[in-house]
């Protein structure tokens, strides 16, 4: 379902799914982690669920799960203050991340094609980087609204970059609105 037109980064609580059909392959992005491959294969299959809570308009806490699989829930923490900060993901150990807000026009890397909802949000977006802790892979992310095939949707847009292979892909993750 379109992301309602109330729902800005501002406003961002509710359930989202994401869909499979309008978003690219993740799978490539988690082998470029190093998740081994029957975590991608079962990944693959999977439908994912993200619950967003906004306790600030500067801090989004977002729990995503898996729908019939055992892969554990991961849970994202962002202040949006662009300080670092560490964490531990049940997937992929010790992590650091840090977020801010930032002008569509200041995004910058590979954004030519995003075409994000300039009304929204002031021109903000919601940029997060994260990075496993020994440096191995990180990625850049861009958060906000787009319109997609004729409807207003949340977009995650991600960069990824493997530095010890040197091998890098941008994705976007295209999110349908389940409600409050």
């Amino acid at each position: 379902m379109a992301a309602p037109p109330h729902k800005t980064l501002h406003n961002i609580a509710g359930r989202w799914t994401l869909n499979k059909r309008l978003s690219d392959p993740f799978t490539p992005v988690l082998n470029l982690q190093g998740v081994n491959g029957l975590i991608r294969s079962i990944a693959s299959h999977t439908s994912v669920h993200l619950n967003i809570t906004q306790p600030s308009p500067n801090e989004i806490h977002l729990q995503q799960t898996a729908t019939g699989a055992s892969i554990p829930a991961v849970t994202e923490d962002w202040i949006l203050d662009w300080k670092w900060r560490e964490g531990q993901d049940p997937l992929f150990g010790e992590m650091k991340g840090r977020a801010r807000w930032i002008g569509i026009d200041k995004a910058g890397i590979g954004m030519e094609e995003a075409e994000w909802d300039r009304e929204c949000d002031g021109g903000l977006l919601m940029q997060a980087e994260g990075n496993k802790r020994d440096d191995e892979w990180g990625g850049m992310h861009f958060w906000g609204f787009e319109v997609v095939e004729g409807e207003r949707r949340y977009v995650r847009r991600i960069f990824m970059a493997n530095n010890k292979t040197g091998e890098n892909m941008k994705v976007r993750m295209v999110y349908d609105f389940d409600g409050e």
